[in-house]
C-alpha cells in the first residue's frame, strides 16, 4: 500500500520540509519544522502520517494552533492547501489528504452517512503527557509516540476495532457490534494496550530513566448509543453521550490507579465477563447527575 506524501511550506520564506512519519513543529531547534519564536512551545504540534493522509495534532501548547483560521482541539486530517498558523507563523500543507469521495458535511444540501448505532467504545490516553513532552527532546519523543501509535494500532486492528482517530496522546476506537463476543475482544484489547505501555517503557527505558518518569496509559471501555458520520468540516467522527462518558471513564483511571476501567454497561448480560472483573464501586462523573458504576479486570 502506498503511503501518502506531503510537505510543509513556510509562507514567509518559501522553505519546504518533507514530512516524515511523525513530524514535530515547535520552538526546539531539533523539531522537524523549527519555529524560533518564544510564543511557540518547544513541541507545539505534531503531524502524523497514516494510510488515509496526514493528521495534525496540537500538543497542548499554551498559545494553540489554527488550521484555516479555526483553533485545533482534536486531531484534524490535513487537506492540500490547508493553512496552519502557529505563533503568528504561517505554513501551507501540500500533499495527499483528500476526504473520502461522496462524503458531505452538515452544510451541504443533504447529510450523508450520519447514522445512530449502539457501539462498544474504547478510549486510551497517555498519562502525564504534558510533563513527558516538556522533559523529552523532540527526536526521542517522536520515537516514543511512533512506538505507541504503531503498537496501539496493531492491537486494535487485531481485535477488529475501527480506529476513529488518534487525538495527540489519545485514541478513540469502536465496534458497531455489541455482542458478548465483541465485548470480550474489547476487554482483551484494553488489557493488550496496557501491555503496549509496558513495551514502550521497556523499549525506551533509558529515556524514561533519565527523566524519572514511567510510560503509563489509561484505557476505558463503555457500551452505549452514539451517532457517527461526517460532521462539520466533513471529518468522520463519533458523537453522543456514550462517547463523552467513555472519555470521562478514562480520566478516572488516574485517581483510581487502574490502567483499565469498564462501565457496568459492558458487563450487562455478560456473566463470563463479570466473573473475570471486579467492582470498584460507583463514582461521580463530571457533567453527570448520577454516579457511574465502574469495574476493572481481575
Amino acid at each position: 500500500m502506498r503511503l501518502p506524501t506531503g510537505r510543509i511550506v513556510e509562507e514567509a520564506s518559501g522553505r519546504a520540509t518533507e514530512l516524515p512519519e511523525l513530524g514535530v513543529l515547535g520552538r526546539s531547534p531539533e523539531a522537524t519544522v523549527a519555529i524560533p519564536d518564544p510564543r511557540a512551545s518547544r513541541r507545539h504540534a505534531l503531524i502524523r502520517r497514516s494510510a488515509d493522509g496526514f493528521w495534525f495534532n496540537d500538543l497542548g501548547s499554551v498559545n494553540g494552533s489554527t488550521v484555516n483560521g479555526r483553533r485545533v482541539t482534536t486531531a484534524l486530517r490535513l487537506q492540500h492547501g490547508d493553512r496552519i498558523m502557529i505563533a503568528g507563523h504561517a505554513f501551507r500543507f501540500e500533499g495527499d489528504g483528500a476526504s473520502e469521495p461522496g462524503m458531505q458535511t452538515l452544510g451541504d444540501p443533504t447529510i450523508a452517512e450520519i447514522r445512530p448505532s449502539e457501539a462498544v467504545l474504547l478510549v486510551s490516553d497517555i498519562w502525564s503527557f504534558t510533563a513527558l513532552s516538556e522533559k523529552v527532546d523532540v527526536d526521542p519523543l517522536a520515537q516514543i509516540m511512533g512506538s505507541w501509535y504503531s503498537r496501539t494500532g496493531d492491537v486494535l486492528n487485531e481485535a477488529g476495532a475501527t480506529i476513529d482517530k488518534f487525538i495527540g496522546d489519545c485514541v478513540l476506537a469502536y465496534w458497531l457490534d455489541t455482542s458478548n463476543r465483541t465485548r470480550k475482544a474489547a476487554l482483551e484489547a484494553a488489557v493488550g494496550l496496557s501491555e503496549v505501555a509496558r513495551m514502550v517503557q521497556s523499549q525506551h527505558a533509558k529515556v524514561f530513566q533519565s527523566i524519572g518518569m514511567e510510560f503509563r496509559t489509561g484505557v476505558a471501555v463503555h457500551v452505549g448509543a452514539m451517532v457517527y458520520g461526517a460532521f462539520g468540516s466533513g471529518e468522520f467522527t463519533l458523537i453522543g453521550d456514550a462517547v463523552n462518558l467513555a472519555f470521562r471513564l478514562e480520566s478516572m483511571t488516574r485517581p483510581l490507579d487502574a490502567p483499565v476501567l469498564l462501565s457496568a454497561n459492558v458487563l450487562d448480560g455478560w456473566e463470563d465477563g463479570r466473573e473475570n472483573c471486579r467492582p470498584l464501586g460507583s463514582h461521580s462523573v463530571k457533567g453527570r447527575a448520577e454516579p457511574v458504576e465502574v469495574w476493572r479486570p481481575a
